[in-house]
């Protein structure tokens, strides 16, 4: 389970490699084990042919440092795929099959405003509308006793689901996190009525007593399946077609890891996968710097990320928030909101200015960067007043292979 290939000798030549991929850039770490050597690399994404951007790492650290793809023993990886989608709402269209009667319990969820003090507080929209919610005529019982939906009534369900542009389906029934029988034969009558749309039961994703907290998290793993399975499939064909005969592994929500297999259908203990390990690391270089608590901010191209270390350790917890959504599952507490480097920057019907959660990626920026596009990132605009970073009176992406234009942050459109 730990991606080491057997009967490798650890001190022999062996690569091992360390990758990060957010909605901009994928960032490289390659470790020489026998020399100790270590090299880093940053290339732009290519959200349009996903994956793409791991063979021109690969390619390029080959050429600088001589890697050979044969000898990695180890590739480890953190994405952001799965925040990103639900920061920027980009997930599947859902529908989900639960008991008659209890069709609001994802709009009612604890009854709690995010901030009680504020008078401008507002609920986000749920991921999933109301009427994408059917009820079934059937009961789990507290006794164990069940009463199954009559004949035709799943059929019908999937009919209206299908009819109303559902790309997969969520069954959540009540008591199932004891027994999930009636979950588990209806996910089969519905895989075979529509073997088009994916399903997941909420005993299968979180198991937990909790109406709410299970479907609402079963929601989070549907919502971002498809966008994550399709990268993780494209990363292991690309691994494979590189030669690297390592297992592709992906860094969890809790700091522990998985295989990219396992990834394709437990989304959600993954959402966190490119935020926790740094989180993890800030608190290793806080200790070698002798510092006990932090605040550590990890801003990418379309979150920023907020965690505390106390004491020099991690701070473990539940509820944390995924954008404007909690998650319930244990994870390394960090918090992540829809603003990053490059966010994009509008004008609401108000006159107000607005900065996110949809982000430029590595794709258009028709302001500092001229790679076309009208819509500009926020940080063009303070490229357009002269703020582009510095380092030693040289600017900081000379010599990089994205070049900024001055002044052209001024005008976009």
């Amino acid at each position: 389970m730990d991606g080491q290939l057997p009967g490798r000798d650890p001190q022999g030549e062996d690569w091992k490699i360390g990758v990060d991929i957010g909605g901009t850039f994928m960032d490289f770490c390659a470790l020489e084990a026998k020399s100790g050597r270590i090299a880093s690399l940053k290339v732009l994404t290519t959200p349009d042919d996903p994956g793409a951007e791991l063979r021109t790492g690969l390619d390029l650290l080959a050429e600088r440092e001589g890697l050979d793809a044969a000898a990695v023993s180890r590739f480890v990886h953190g994405t952001t795929v799965g925040i990103n989608t639900i920061i920027q709402r980009k997930g599947a269209r859902l529908a989900m099959f639960t008991n008659a009667g209890f069709e609001d319990v994802i709009e009612l969820a604890r009854l709690r405003m995010p901030d009680m003090y504020s008078l401008f507080c507002h609920r986000p929209d749920p991921l999933m509308p109301r009427d994408m919610i059917f009820g079934l005529p059937l009961r789990m019982r507290a006794d164990g006793s069940r009463s199954d939906a009559p004949e035709g009534a799943v059929a019908e369900a999937v009919a209206q689901a299908r009819a109303a542009g559902a790309e997969g389906v969520i069954v959540s029934l009540l008591h199932a996190w004891r027994d999930p029988a009636q979950e588990d034969a209806g996910r089969e009558e519905i895989e075979a009525l529509a073997p088009d749309l994916f399903v997941f039961t909420s005993s299968e994703v979180w198991p937990v007593i909790r109406e709410y907290e299970r479907s609402s998290t079963a929601i989070l793993n549907g919502y971002v399946h498809p966008r994550v399975a399709g990268y993780l499939e494209a990363l292991e064909a690309r691994l494979t077609a590189q030669g690297v005969p390592a297992r592709a592994m992906l860094t969890k929500s809790n700091g522990g890891v998985m295989t990219a297999g396992e990834g394709r259908r437990d989304c959600v203990s993954m959402l966190l996968s490119g935020t926790a390990p740094g989180v993890i690391g800030a608190a290793w270089l806080a200790r070698q710097a002798g510092e006990s608590r932090l605040l550590t901010l990890d801003i990418g191209g379309t979150s920023a990320d907020f965690a505390l270390i106390i004491d020099g350790e991690v701070q473990f917890g539940s509820d944390e928030l995924v954008g404007e959504f909690p998650l319930h599952i244990p994870s390394v507490s960090v918090s992540s909101i829809g603003i990053g480097g490059g966010s994009i920057a509008s004008v609401d019907e108000h006159g107000g200015l607005r900065v996110g959660p949809e982000s430029a990626g590595s794709g258009a920026r028709p302001g500092r960067h001229g790679r076309g596009g009208t819509r500009p990132p926020a940080p063009d605009g303070r490229g357009g007043w002269g703020g582009q970073g510095r380092r030693g009176g040289v600017p900081l992406f000379s010599g990089g292979g994205l070049r900024a234009r001055s002044g052209s942050g001024r005008r976009s459109g």
